[in-house]
C-alpha cells in the first residue's frame, strides 16, 4: 500500500473517532456532574440538619453566658461583680476556660497575671494581645444617657477586620442583656481553633469568654446523630424539596465533621463510604466557619457513566470506517493497476507500431524512386503528363504514394506522441542527441505541411539563423515543431500567416550548456486569451469543445512541453506575437564545446 494512501486512510479513520470520543466523553462527564449535583441537592438537607444541631449547641452556650452576665442594676462597680462571676463560672461550668473584661476605656480589666498562672493560663497569656486586638468592637447607640449608669448603655456591633458578623439575636421577651449585641470570635491557639463569646453589657464593660475546646467538641459529638440512629432512619422516608417540588427520599449517605485542618472530628453512617470523595460539602456558620460537614454516599448509589459501552461503540465505528476505507482504497488501487495496465499496453502497441510504420515509409520512398525511374524523371511529381494512359497511371500512382507517405508520417507522429504521454513526467532518459543540420531539418518539416497549408490558404515562412550543426535529438525537435504547426493549420483562418524563427542565444549560466537553441513559432490568428494561458499545456484540455471546433485530442501541447523538458529545455506561450496572433517559444540546451568543435573541424 502506498504510504500517502495509508496515511490518508489512517487519518480518515482516526480523526472522526477521536472527535466523536472526545464529544461523547465530555457529554458523559457533564451528565455525571449534573446527576451528582441533583443527588447532592436531595441529600443536602441531612447536612443542614446537622448544621442546625451544631448551631443549637453554641446557642445554648450563649444563653447560659447571657444569664450569667445579668447583674443587679443597683451595683456601683460592675467590673468587680463580673470578675467574681467569671471566676465562679470557671469553677462551676466546664465550658468556660477563661473570661475577659474590657472596660469602657478599652483597657483589659480581667484577667490579671495571677489569674493566668499555670500551664493553661500561660497558653492564654501568650496569645492574649492577639485575641484582644482582633476582638469584635462595640459602640454605644446614639442618644444613650451615658451619665446614668443604672439606666443601662446600648451598643452596636462594629464589623472590623478579623471579626465576625453578630450572632442571631433572641426575641424581645428575653432579658435586658440579650438586647445588647453579641458576637462570636474564632481564634487559633494550641491544638486548633478556639471559640470566644463576646457581649457588650448595659452596665458599660464588654465581657468575653474563651470556651473549652474539648468540652464543646464533646457536646457537638453528643448532639450529632450516631450510627444507631442512622440505621433506624435508613428505612424511613423523609420529604425533600428540589426546585419547588416535594420529593420522598429515603435517608441515605454518611456524614463526616472535619476541622480547619480537614481532620476528621466525628462521623456517622456507612464506614466504607468514607473512602470515596465527598459528594457535597457544607461550610458551617459562626462560630466555626472553617469547619465542614461532608456528605458521602455508597459508590453504588453515586451516578456514574461507564465508558466501556462508549469505547465499544467507538471501536465498532472505527472498524466500520476502516472497512469502508479499505474497500475504497482497494477499489482505487485496482483502478490504478488497470490504468497502468492500459498505459503499458498502449506503450507496447506503440512500440510495435513503430516498426511497420518505418517499413511503410521506407517502401513508400522506394516505390516513389522506382516510379520516377519508370517515368524517366528524378521526382514522381515531375512525371510526364502526356495524353497516354501510361503517363496518367504513373502520375496517379505518384500522387497516391505521396498520400501514403504523408499519412504514414502523421501516424508516426501520433505514435511518438503516445509514447511521450506515457513516459514519466520530467524524465530525461531516452534523448538521442546527434549532430543535426537545423536549417535543412526545418525545411524538411515545412515541406511536410506545404500541401495542407496550401489547401488551407496559409503562408509558412522560415527564418533560420543557425549555420552550424547542433547536438540535439531531431525526433524531439520534429515532434514539437509538427505539433505547433498542426495547431496553426487547425486554428488560423484562411489567408493567415505563420512565421518560424530559429537562432542560437547565449546565456549567463555557469554551466556546461551555456547556449540555448531558441525556436519561435508565431501566427496572425485569433490568439489565446489571457484566462486560457495556464490551461493550454494541461492534458486533454481544449479551449473549444463545440461540434464546429477542429478535431483533436487536447494532448499536442502537453506532449510537446514534456518532450522539451525531457530534452533539458522548455516550451512556453509568449504574451504577445510579433505578427499579432499566438506565439510559442521552444528552448533546447546546446553544448558550446560541440559547437566549437563543429565549427573548427575539417570538412568531410
Amino acid at each position: 500500500m502506498p504510504r500517502p494512501l495509508f496515511l490518508a486512510l489512517l487519518s480518515l479513520v482516526v480523526t472522526p473517532i477521536v472527535l466523536l470520543g472526545w464529544l461523547s466523553a465530555s457529554a458523559a462527564r457533564q451528565s455525571e456532574i449534573a446527576a451528582k449535583e441533583t443527588l447532592a441537592a436531595l441529600l443536602s438537607t441531612q447536612l443542614v440538619e446537622a448544621q442546625k444541631s451544631v448551631h443549637d449547641v453554641f446557642r445554648s452556650y450563649a444563653d447560659q453566658l447571657d444569664r450569667a452576665f445579668e447583674l443587679d442594676p443597683g451595683r456601683t462597680s460592675p467590673e468587680i461583680a463580673l470578675e467574681s462571676r467569671l471566676r465562679q463560672l470557671r469553677r462551676s461550668n466546664p465550658i468556660v476556660r477563661q473570661g475577659f473584661i474590657i472596660g469602657l476605656d478599652g483597657d483589659l480589666v480581667f484577667p490579671t497575671e495571677l489569674d493566668l498562672s499555670g500551664r493553661a493560663g500561660a497558653e492564654v497569656a501568650a496569645t492574649l494581645s492577639g485575641i484582644l486586638d482582633s476582638r469584635p468592637q462595640f459602640r454605644p447607640v446614639a442618644g444613650t444617657d451615658y451619665g446614668n449608669a443604672t439606666s443601662g448603655l446600648q451598643y452596636q456591633a462594629i464589623q472590623v477586620k478579623g471579626g465576625q458578623p453578630p450572632v442571631e439575636q433572641k426575641s424581645q421577651a428575653t432579658t435586658a442583656a440579650s438586647e445588647q449585641p453579641a458576637q462570636w470570635q474564632q481564634w487559633y491557639m494550641g491544638d486548633g481553633a478556639q471559640v470566644l463569646y463576646w457581649r457588650a453589657l448595659p452596665s458599660g464593660p464588654t465581657v468575653g469568654v474563651l470556651l473549652e475546646r474539648s468540652r464543646w467538641m464533646s457536646d457537638l459529638i453528643a448532639a450529632l446523630p450516631d450510627d444507631d440512629v442512622v440505621a433506624a432512619q435508613t428505612s424511613e422516608s423523609g420529604e425533600r424539596t428540589l426546585n419547588g417540588k416535594t420529593l420522598s427520599v429515603p435517608r441515605l449517605g454518611s456524614v463526616r465533621l472535619v476541622d480547619e485542618a480537614k481532620r476528621s472530628i466525628y462521623r456517622w453512617g456507612d464506614v466504607a463510604a468514607f473512602d470515596q470523595e465527598p459528594l457535597t460539602v457544607l461550610e458551617l456558620d459562626e462560630p466555626l466557619p472553617s469547619w465542614q460537614l461532608q456528605m458521602f454516599v455508597d459508590p453504588a448509589l453515586t451516578p456514574g457513566s461507564s465508558l466501556l459501552s462508549l469505547y465499544l461503540s467507538l471501536a465498532g465505528i472505527g472498524i466500520l470506517l476502516l472497512l469502508v476505507g479499505v474497500y475504497v482504497l482497494t477499489s482505487v488501487r485496482r483502478q490504478i493497476v488497470e490504468a497502468r495496465s492500459r498505459v503499458t499496453f498502449a506503450g507496447q502497441v506503440s512500440h510495435e507500431l513503430r516498426t511497420p510504420l518505418t517499413n511503410i515509409r521506407l517502401y513508400t520512398e522506394l516505390a516513389e524512386l522506382d516510379l520516377a525511374k519508370l517515368a524517366g524523371t528524378t521526382r514522381p511529381d515531375a512525371a510526364s503528363s502526356g495524353d497516354t494512359k501510361a503517363d496518367e497511371s504513373v502520375h496517379s500512382l505518384a500522387s497516391r504514394l505521396q498520400v501514403i507517405d504523408h499519412e504514414g508520417r502523421r501516424l508516426q507522429r501520433l505514435v511518438s506522441g503516445v509514447l511521450e504521454m506515457i513516459r514519466p513526467s520530467g524524465k530525461r532518459a531516452g534523448v538521442r542527441r546527434q549532430q543535426t543540420e537545423l536549417c535543412p531539418l526545418l525545411t524538411q518539416i515545412a515541406h511536410q505541411f506545404e500541401p495542407s497549408f496550401e489547401t488551407a490558404g496559409l503562408t509558412l515562412n522560415i527564418e533560420c539563423q543557425v549555420d552550424v550543426p547542433v547536438m540535439i535529438d531531431p525526433d524531439v525537435f520534429e515532434l514539437v515543431l509538427v505539433n505547433l504547426l498542426s495547431n496553426v493549420e487547425k486554428y488560423v483562418p484562411s489567408g493567415g500567416r505563420c512565421l518560424v524563427e530559429c537562432e542560437l542565444m547565449e546565456t549567463d549560466r555557469d554551466e556546461t550548456n551555456s547556449s540555448m537553441l531558441v525556436v519561435t513559432v508565431s501566427d496572425d490568428g485569433p490568439g489565446i486569451g489571457r484566462r486560457h494561458r495556464k490551461r493550454v499545456f494541461e492534458p486533454f484540455e481544449r479551449l473549444d469543445d463545440s461540434i464546429s471546433a477542429p478535431s483533436g485530442t487536447g494532448i499536442g501541447l502537453t506532449i510537446s512541453k514534456r518532450a522539451a523538458t525531457r530534452h533539458g529545455g522548455d516550451l512556453e506561450l509568449l504574451a504577445a506575437s510579433s505578427i499579432g496572433g499566438a506565439a510559442f517559444r521552444l528552448t533546447l540546451a546546446i553544448d558550446d564545446a560541440l559547437l566549437t568543435t563543429t565549427s573548427t573541424g575539417t570538412k568531410r
